[in-house]
Order: C-alpha cells, then sequence, then structure tokens
C-alpha cells in the first residue's frame, strides 16, 4: 500500500485539535429524544468535520465539509465524502485504505499525513485529516471524527516558495558562470592591451619600427574585441530592460557599404563581396546605431568562423514587403544542434569554441535587435560548406502610402 505523505510533526498542544479530541472523548450516541448537541458545536466550527459509526458509514457531516468535498454524500457512505482520493504524489487512493479507514481499523487516532480530494467538477485540493476513534464509556469502538483542513493555499505557497528557491539558485548559478566567462574574455585583450602600452612607453625610442607597427596592431584589434563585448553586454542589458529605441528611415544598402568598407579597412586580408539588386534604395526603420552593431556582429561572425579562405558574401534582396540580408561564408558550418541553440545567449559550439574566443554575445544581441525591429532572422547550412546567417526587415513605406 502506498504510504501517505509525512507531513512535519502536528502540534499536539494545538488548542483546536484539543478541542475537538475533547468533544470526541465525550461523543455518546443520540439521546432518547434525538438531540445532538455536539452537532450544533460542529456546525459552528467552520470546519470540515464528519463523524461515522465503527464500520465506517458516514453518519453526520456539517456544511464546511460538503463544500470542500464539493457534494453532499448521502448518510451512509463509507469512509469518506470525497468524490475521489489520491495522494500526495498524484496516484490514487482508495477510500477503504484513507486515514479515516486506518483511524477505524486499528483503532487510533492518524495524524501528520496529507491527501488530495477531487471533487465533481474536477478541482482538486490539498488536504489533511486528524482522523480520531470514538469510545464509549465501556472503551467500545463506537465511530470515529475527522477533521479535514484545506491547505490547498499553503501547498500553492510552498510550491511557489520552492520554485523561486531554485530559480534563485539557477540564477546565481548563471550569474557566477556570466562572471567567469567575461572575467576570462576581458583578461586577454586588456592583457595584451596593457602589455603592448607599457612596453611602448618604457622601450619606444629603442624599439625597431616593424615591432612598434605590430604592437600598436596589436592593441588596436584587442581594443575593437573589447569595445565590442562591452557594446553587446550594454545593449543586450537595455533590450532586456524594456529600453525602446528612436527609430528613423535608413537606407539599409548604404548603411551595409560604410560597414563593409570600415570592416574591409580593419580587416584587409579578407575580402567581402557586396551583391545588392540594382535600381532602387532600400528603405527600413531602425535605430543606426543599433543596425551598425547588427552588420558589424555579423561580419565579424564570418570572419572568424569563415575559414581562412573564401570571400565573406553579402547579399541583399526583397520581397515584397521585407529587406533581406544574407552573409554567407564558407567556414566550420553549422550543426542541427547548433541551428537550434545559436541565438541563446552564451551558446557556443564546441567547433567553434576551438575556432576562436568569444562569449556568444554577438548573434543573440543580433536576434533581438532583429526582434526589436518587427523583423526575423535565421541560420542555415550552406551548399558546399559554410554558413548563411540572415535577416529580414518590414520595408518601410513609401510617403502617402496607407493614407
Amino acid at each position: 500500500m502506498t504510504e501517505l505523505a509525512q507531513e512535519p510533526a502536528v502540534d499536539r498542544a494545538d488548542p483546536f485539535l484539543r478541542l475537538v479530541e475533547s468533544v470526541a472523548s465525550r461523543y455518546e450516541p443520540a439521546e432518547a429524544d434525538g438531540s445532538h448537541d455536539y452537532r450544533s458545536f460542529l456546525e459552528a466550527l467552520g470546519v470540515a468535520v464528519y463523524t461515522t459509526d465503527a464500520a465506517g458509514a458516514i453518519t453526520y457531516f456539517n456544511e464546511a465539509a460538503a463544500e470542500l468535498w464539493g457534494r453532499r454524500p448521502e448518510l451512509g457512505e463509507e469512509w469518506c465524502g470525497s468524490f475521489k482520493l489520491f495522494w500526495s504524489d498524484g496516484s490514487p487512493l482508495a477510500h477503504g485504505d484513507c486515514p479515516m479507514a486506518i483511524a477505524l481499523k486499528e483503532g487510533r487516532s492518524v495524524r501528520g499525513f496529507t491527501a488530495i480530494a477531487e471533487r465533481p467538477d474536477g478541482s482538486r485540493i490539498d488536504f489533511q485529516p486528524y482522523p480520531t476513534p470514538l469510545y464509549d464509556r465501556n472503551g467500545r469502538l463506537i465511530g470515529a471524527v475527522n477533521v479535514l483542513v484545506d491547505i490547498t493555499e499553503r501547498r500553492r505557497m510552498e510550491d511557489d516558495l520552492r520554485s523561486t528557491a531554485q530559480a534563485l539558485a539557477l540564477s546565481n548559478g548563471v550569474k557566477d558562470e556570466f562572471l567567469g566567462l567575461i572575467s576570462h574574455e576581458l583578461r586577454t585583450p586588456v592583457t595584451t592591451i596593457y602589455g603592448n602600452a607599457q612596453l611602448l612607453r618604457d622601450r619606444i625610442a629603442r624599439l625597431p619600427e616593424a615591432e612598434r607597427v605590430d604592437m600598436v596592431t596589436d592593441i588596436a584589434e584587442d581594443s575593437e574585441r573589447l569595445l565590442a563585448i562591452i557594446e553587446n553586454l550594454l545593449l543586450l542589458s537595455r533590450m532586456q530592460s524594456g529600453t525602446s529605441s528612436e527609430l528613423e528611415p535608413q537606407v539599409l544598402g548604404h548603411v551595409i557599404r560604410q560597414e563593409v568598407a570600415e570592416f574591409s579597412r580593419r580587416h584587409p586580408e579578407r575580402d567581402v563581396v557586396f551583391t545588392e539588386m540594382p535600381g532602387h534604395h532600400v528603405i527600413v526603420e531602425a535605430d543606426r546605431t543599433h543596425l551598425v552593431l547588427l552588420l558589424q556582429n555579423l561580419l565579424s561572425n564570418a570572419h572568424k568562423y569563415g575559414g581562412a579562405e573564401g570571400a565573406i558574401e553579402i547579399d541583399l534582396d526583397t520581397t515584397r514587403t521585407e529587406a533581406c540580408v544574407r552573409v554567407l561564408d564558407r567556414g566550420l558550418g553549422l550543426a542541427d544542434a547548433d541551428i537550434a541553440r545559436i541565438f541563446s545567449p552564451f551558446y557556443r559550439s564546441t567547433e567553434a569554441q576551438k575556432a576562436a574566443g568569444g562569449l556568444g554575445l554577438g548573434l543573440p544581441v543580433c536576434d533581438r535587435i532583429v526582434t526589436a525591429l518587427g523583423g526575423r532572422m535565421w541560420a542555415a547550412h550552406r551548399d558546399g560548406g559554410g554558413s548563411e546567417f540572415g535577416f529580414a526587415l518590414p520595408i518601410a513605406p513609401s510617403p502617402g502610402e496607407g493614407d
């Protein structure tokens, strides 16, 4: 037989329970005139109470019990007026195995357990029973009285508290992981910048020109990396807090050309090919700073994971309602599992971790920017190897359109 869920020990000094047990201990069958003074007391309690005879047949229940059960059982029903009973783990509980049945069969009070009652309308309540056997003056078992305490709200609060504690523990774990990642990712560029700056400060006159150029280049590249980390963190934080952006019409092809030129200046070794539909300008409503960061992240991603060979390709196309941008490379490619998680903060595939450092923030920031602009973003395999990262933004309406 399944065990009833054990609760913390019941306070034996509880004045209410002592009062019920005192009344129960003085219970006698009905007087000759049919009066049942104890019933007036039980009805006035406002707590679910019912009684049975020695065989477990219900002999009385008050209105609070009927309300708790959601039904009015016929007198003579066995053990309990609940429509259906369940153990605390949700498995069915036979009425003949309920706490009231145990109290009568074993001749003892049952304390410290909980169960679940289902009403005829399907609603459920958690309750705590306090069945107590009743004896006459000769010590003969004549029945039992049971007090049912609705603990549904208490159980809900306990579950909420438990969920909150679990969420806090998870949050602390994520925070610790985040701080570890940030510390690692910030330490590398800061160390390079600090070390090279010290050498230039202390020995610049003695360093060969080629070495000075290399050191300044390292400082510039790691400063760029550091700036990108900070900008992504700040933007992610603002978006999660619900901060809105100022949207203005942007000529998308013009913004892309400017960012390609800036990227090529910083990375002259990497070819970038931009293909745009000729004949008209594509205009979208966007925050220019966010749009630039979106393109920078996608170009940086293609550069880091796009392999040493092959150009980065950017295509701008349109449908009737959308401007579609695809950034293509011939690098690592994407596994199906990566595609499913690639836009989750801090996610980096095993292959990506081997190829380059990073926090896994760039693509999640891209996804949030595009979503905030009412667009959509995707990642896909590229035929022949490599990856495709794309986004689509709504085309801004022409002047007078929709009037």
